[in-house]
């Protein structure tokens, strides 16, 4: 099978999906090449493990694409106020009433916005985008010729990366990276809550690293639990049950009752490619950077690539002799992503310790930010994607 497309996209995930949109949009024919056809929705299973916190640029760049409205007839979960502590009694308390807004953002599933971008594509974007699904065994970066190991071949003009911190076409490109990998893992365990709760967030720490508390739809409720490799390994190798005795020893005593259903556990990586584009090759998302997921900002970061890429591409076509759009892009998105890194890992060092001069600082800048009026809502909107 022959498929001639302007746009190769490794990776049909969130991101993925919607730069294909996000190019059709413009008229330009799109393939879209992703390993696994996810599993349908089912109202009736339990929600997935893997959930992102979508802030409200995100919301309102998937609103123009026509996909929001699809998330919402699935299931999701609004979410009006984000708390961060050591100390319980000196919280720094993000509301989205603060700077007069209804909510912060959504939790959502990222299979259900991966199906709710699968079905926008095929439902009103069938004559621009081929969903290919398959591996690719061949690339020919100065080509843009791609070959998988179903015998599908697609020549394109420029390929796009879209396929995560493992990205199988950045490392084709030969575009290396700088970062490292966190001592800590994240631990997600699926719970059921005994009694209703906030539709709010909530991060603690402690020497041992952060605990979090993330709500989803109808009782459910992710908690994540960041430990060093060893424990780690025993929290997902121990029984539901007996797991929940060593969450109530871990997690504040305001956590409530709950009923565990299912964990998993990845690694924490820090990551940022040395340059966005080389030759026929542009890199969006994680295949760009990847972030400590403190304060959910990863995957917000990755949506406003495909906003920036797709609006330097309409601003100037790409052709053979002019790669300005892929300059202009890496100069739009290369130093906020960094300035975002940086800030999570400041973030994280800075609390995750028990020296007692930073705990008084600690405590100290805590409190001084509650206060802080003007510059607390500037930080607020800017997390919220809405400045």
């Amino acid at each position: 099978m022959e498929i001639t497309v302007d746009y190769c996209i490794f990776g049909g995930g969130m991101v993925g999906g919607t730069m294909a949109i996000g190019l059709s949009t413009l008229g330009y024919k799109v393939a879209v090449v992703e390993a696994i056809k996810p599993k349908v929705f089912n109202d009736a299973e339990l929600p997935d493990l893997r959930v992102s916190a979508l802030n409200r640029f995100t919301q309102r760049l998937l609103q123009s694409y026509n996909v929001w409205d699809k998330v919402l007839a699935m299931r999701c979960q609004q979410y009006n106020r984000l708390s961060v502590w050591e100390n319980s009694t000196k919280a720094l308390n993000f509301e989205a009433s603060q700077i007069g807004e209804s909510y912060l953002g959504y939790f959502v599933e990222n299979r259900i916005l991966q199906l709710a971008l699968l079905d926008t594509i095929e439902q009103e974007h069938a004559d621009n985008i081929q969903l290919v699904y398959g591996r690719a065994v061949d690339i020919n970066l100065i080509a843009a010729d791609v070959i998988l190991d179903n015998d599908i071949h697609i020549q394109a003009n420029t390929l796009i990366g879209a396929d995560g911190g493992d990205s199988q076409l950045r490392q084709q490109a030969n575009i290396g990276v700088t970062g490292w990998q966190y001592e800590q893992q994240a631990n997600v365990l699926l719970v059921k809550m005994v009694s209703e709760f906030e539709s709010a967030t909530w991060q603690q720490f402690t020497p041992q690293g952060p605990v979090a508390f993330l709500p989803l739809f109808d009782g459910y409720a992710n908690l994540v639990w960041y430990a060093d490799s060893a424990t780690s390994q025993h929290i997902r190798n121990t029984s539901n049950t007996d797991i929940k005795k060593e969450i109530i020893a871990r997690f504040p005593s305001t956590l409530g009752d709950f009923e565990v259903l299912d964990k998993t556990g990845f690694p924490l990586r820090r990551m940022h490619a040395n340059q966005y584009w080389r030759k026929n090759v542009v890199l969006i998302g994680d295949a760009a950077h990847q972030i400590n997921p403190l304060a959910g900002q990863g995957v917000n970061l990755g949506f406003k690539d495909v906003d920036a890429l797709v609006t330097c591409i309409e601003n100037n076509p790409i052709t053979a002799k002019n790669k300005q759009a892929l300059k202009d892009y890496e100069n739009s998105r290369r130093t906020p992503n960094l300035v975002m890194m940086s800030a999570m890992d400041i973030f994280y060092q800075t609390f995750s310790n028990d020296i007692s001069v930073l705990k008084t600082m600690r405590n100290l800048g805590v409190q001084m930010a509650n206060v802080a009026g003007p510059i607390k809502h500037k930080a607020l909107k800017y997390a919220m994607g809405i400045e």
